[in-house]
């Protein structure tokens, strides 16, 4: 899954905030031995016992894929166990968290149901959403679609791995779209053809 399942861990921290378990604006100090040092994000170059709201842990572990974020988030405030049961329950069959494993049925599954505003109500969707808009990888499914197309979406990538999953929404067209990769051994070529398989979809649906 690599960073595709991060938003189980999005979706599950809004779920329980909304039942009233959770507080994001509670400050959490980071340790040293939670800064994951490989991969995207800013916290990992930070010195241990910076300081972060829960809230802000949230964006920048979708925006900037913070693995340190996620570490944080999955760990200490929700519980991966917690998480597993709560995409259990949600119907996410082929996605276990504890050995990062996932598939595009299930993403598309927790992104309708997010959409829908059925993991949190409208102004925890709407800041979840907020999150996954503005991005620091615009270069897969958003990279070739039209300025006035609006995609919610979540990356990821490792080492012969390039995802990219989300929902496209441009006036009264609203689809999901996911491009899940393996053995890739062209990042630069898999990104390109990302985009052009999301502008193909675009181009169809909007027929």
């Amino acid at each position: 899954a690599a960073s595709v399942n991060k938003l189980p861990i999005l979706a599950a921290l809004y779920y329980n905030t909304q039942k009233g378990e959770i507080d994001l604006d509670r400050v959490v100090t980071i340790q040293e031995k939670d800064i994951q040092d490989y991969g995207t994000g800013s916290i990992r170059y930070d010195t241990p016992g910076a300081t972060y709201s829960v809230k802000t842990l949230a964006k920048l572990m979708t925006q900037q894929s913070d693995n340190t974020a996620a570490y944080i988030l999955a760990n200490h405030i929700v519980g991966m166990s917690d998480i597993q049961k709560l995409v259990d329950s949600w119907g996410l069959t082929q996605t276990d968290m504890a050995n990062n494993k996932t598939s595009n049925h299930d993403i598309a599954i927790l992104f309708k149901k997010l959409y829908k505003r059925e993991v949190a109500g409208e102004a925890y969707t709407l800041e979840m959403l907020s999150f996954l808009k503005d991005t620091d990888f615009e270069d897969r499914l958003p990279a070739l679609l039209p300025d006035t197309a609006t995609v919610y979406h979540k990356i990821g990538t490792e080492v012969g791995v390039l995802h990219d999953t989300g929902i496209v929404n441009h006036a009264s067209l609203v689809y999901y779209i996911g491009i899940l990769t393996t053995d890739v051994d062209n990042e630069e070529e898999a990104i390109q053809i990302a985009a052009e398989i999301s502008k193909i979809v675009y181009d169809y649906l909007k027929r």
